[in-house]
């Protein structure tokens, strides 16, 4: 995907069900040719929002293969992240104020993420010890493998519809950023 600029303005939600399809597709694409399930959700999003956000994509990195200890799966942190993004506080000294908003969307994205693929635990879904290196090198390419690609897909699907119907029932408040790039 090419390079863009940041919009100025806070980040739009689209309605309908292509974008929707369009970020499954894109994240699935991304976990195929770069391994990495939190940065493929994000860079997918980030394409749709129109944004070029470097420092979240390097933030994001991290939590590759459950934060490479097999722990939280990537489709979650990546979630998170996007919310983040959306409705998430700009400086830390909003308190407590700039965190309520996301706090109901962050349950209902993790609930609705873990049904939807089988749960949030990268070892228990794959079976893989990603602390071994011949376990984790091993997984790369395998049938395992294809199935993370394939939540990969249904967990960006579900973020966005997450994202869509607590936009669309006004309980997803949006904030405009106070910084510009």
């Amino acid at each position: 995907m090419g390079k863009l600029e940041p919009p100025a303005g806070r980040i739009t939600i689209p309605e309908g069900d292509q974008w929707i399809s369009d970020v499954a597709r894109a994240a699935q694409a991304y976990k195929a040719s770069a391994a990495s399930c939190t940065q493929s959700i994000v860079a997918a999003f980030l394409d749709v929002f129109e944004r070029r956000e470097p420092m979240v994509l390097r933030a994001a990195t991290a939590f590759t293969a459950g934060m490479f200890s097999s722990l939280t799966c990537g489709i979650h942190a990546g979630g998170i992240i996007v919310l983040g993004l959306v409705a998430g506080r700009e400086e830390i000294t909003d308190g407590l104020d700039g965190l309520l908003p996301v706090v109901q969307p962050a349950q209902e994205m993790i609930r609705r993420i873990n049904r939807r693929i089988g749960g949030h635990d990268c070892r228990e879904m794959t079976g893989v010890d990603f602390t071994d290196l011949e376990q984790a090198m091993a997984y790369h390419g395998s049938p395992a493998a294809e199935e993370c690609t394939r939540r990969i897909h249904d967990g960006a699907e579900e973020i966005a519809r997450v994202l869509q119907e607590l936009n669309a029932a006004g309980e997803l408040i949006i904030r405009t950023p106070r910084h510009h790039q």
